[in-house]
């Protein structure tokens, strides 16, 4: 029979299938940890508060969770 129809070969696009569309969104959310990141310094440069310190470095950690989700991604 064919080989394109075994289970094994169909399974086997599915999951890099998958894992395409996890790797794009997890890039999807780098880009929107970006801008949080730009926005927060922005906002903490354009109004004084005793948190801004505090939401910048916030605003960091997010962004090196979504790097390390894109990493996490890869290695799936």
């Amino acid at each position: 029979m064919n080989k394109i129809f075994e289970i094994n070969n169909l399974e086997s696009y599915f999951f890099i299938f998958t894992k395409g569309f996890f790797i794009l969104s997890s890039l999807i959310y780098l880009v929107f940890a970006l801008i949080v990141v730009k926005q927060v310094t922005s906002m903490s440069k354009s109004v004084n508060d005793k948190f801004n310190p505090i939401l910048v470095i916030f605003s960091y950690i997010h962004l090196a969770f979504s790097v390390f989700l894109i990493l996490t991604m890869f290695g799936l």
